[in-house]
């Protein structure tokens, strides 16, 4: 996508002035090409917490380019830079240390480390349980370092707007547009708006198998201080 958008600008549209950076936005210096305090706005969607994996989701596309010719490929060369938002990609020392950096993140950090408590309590009382409180630590630690980067790069007032839904594994509700919101007040920005776009799930209410929280899609809008 990134090498799509260079060239459309060298071919059609050589003076429009944009930056186009591929890179993990985990890592500050992906995010030195923007500048300290110049950039007027952010809209972004975040991994959801639902177990989903983005990966596999391009798998027909890195195959059909040959981008990737096996499963195990696909899963070093692009799932293992991804942030941890499914089970497939966590790991016991990932999210010992994620857990170890939550301390970092005070109140929202022990709120987010008993999330993971719950989960991994749930887990244990099934035969084959997935490691949802393994992926909780590592995710929203990565999404805080993020904030801090994009905070980093914005001017004061600018705007920050996430779309974002919760979740609800095991039955366990995570506030995730909530707890998203609240890093992001520790990284330098104000809650200015946190609405409902639509209701999603709706199919696993009622579903014995699943749970019967209902989970919605979410706009927060975050303002730089």
């Amino acid at each position: 996508m990134a090498d799509d958008i260079q060239e459309l600008k060298q071919s059609e549209y050589p003076s429009l002035a944009c930056e186009v950076k591929q890179g993990d936005s985990q890592d500050a210096v992906n995010w030195s090409a923007i500048g300290a305090g110049v950039a007027h706005g952010c809209v972004t969607s975040p991994p959801y917490l639902n177990n989903f994996d983005y990966a596999d989701a391009t798998r027909l596309e890195l195959y059909f380019w040959g981008d990737v010719t096996s499963w195990s490929q696909m899963c070093s060369d692009v799932r293992s830079d991804m942030l941890t938002a499914t089970t497939q990609q966590s790991s016991v020392g990932a999210a010992r240390d994620a857990r170890i950096s939550l301390q970092e993140y005070g109140a929202v950090g022990i709120e987010i480390g008993e999330l993971a408590d719950q989960l991994q309590k749930e887990r244990g009382n099934r035969a084959r349980g997935k490691e949802y409180d393994r992926v909780i630590p590592d995710y929203f630690v990565a999404i805080a370092r993020i904030l801090g980067n994009l905070a980093n790069v914005l001017t004061s007032g600018a705007p920050a707007v996430l779309l974002v839904g919760d979740s609800a594994p095991y039955g366990v509700y995570v506030d995730t547009p909530g707890l998203i919101a609240k890093l992001g007040m520790q990284q330098g920005f104000t809650i200015e708006e946190d609405s409902i776009l639509r209701h999603r799930g709706q199919r696993w209410v009622g579903n014995s198998t699943r749970h019967d929280v209902k989970l919605a899609e979410r706009l927060v809008l975050l303002r730089r201080n």
